[in-house]
């Protein structure tokens, strides 16, 4: 049994992994933790989760624990032997776009989030509009790497599962309409319409 460790409501980060567990179809439980009244998380979680961030899981099978959503996303593809490929060259260009996300995407999408949503000072538009256009740079990189390819590296793997929950906030958040990237946007209807993305989404982990 996994547990995952999560909050109330799911981040992108909370969900890639979600959509993972679905997708594999490993048994898991939710947890949601939450601050104390000190602003902290407990020593307990703290241990499992050092950054003090979500998600995290526990693998009850071997107690392995990982926190870092693109670490979870690589243990359970070697876990299930599923979403990454056997030959080092393939798993090369997943690795590539999965760290292209870990490193680029998500944070430039976080860094808009905390600014439009979390910050209490007034933001310049300069500063927003830095991130927006980084993330249309990241959107023409993809429509490129998806010309001729119904999945980023050839077969849904966990670079989809990665990006995916991000592109779904795209237009909300970053003012970057899915619709200017046909590719992307194909690409984002088809990893939609998949039943455990779905499920895990309905769910809300």
């Amino acid at each position: 049994m996994i547990i995952l460790y999560t909050k109330q409501s799911a981040s992108p980060n909370i969900r890639r992994v979600s959509i993972m567990l679905h997708e594999t179809g490993l048994p898991y439980t939710v947890q949601h933790v939450a601050k104390g009244e000190d602003g902290k998380f407990s020593d307990t979680y703290l241990a499992i989760s050092p950054n003090a961030t979500v998600p995290a899981i526990v693998d009850q099978e071997n107690g392995a624990s990982l926190f870092e959503s693109g670490a979870i996303l690589l243990y359970l593809a070697e876990k299930t032997q599923r979403f990454l490929p056997a030959d080092l060259k393939s798993r090369g260009e997943v690795f590539k776009w999965l760290m292209f996300e870990v490193a680029n995407l998500g944070p430039a999408m976080g860094e808009l989030y905390h600014s439009l949503i979390l910050e209490t000072a007034e933001v310049s538009e300069a500063h927003l509009q830095r991130y927006r256009d980084k993330l249309a740079r990241y959107c023409a990189m993809l429509e490129r790497q998806l010309n001729g390819r119904e999945y980023l590296c050839g077969d849904y793997c966990i670079a989809d599962i990665a990006l995916y929950p991000w592109c779904t906030v795209l237009e909300d958040l970053a003012e970057v309409s899915l619709g200017d990237y046909p590719g992307l946007n194909r690409w984002a209807t088809t990893i939609g319409q998949r039943p455990a993305v779905i499920q895990a989404i309905e769910l809300g982990a």
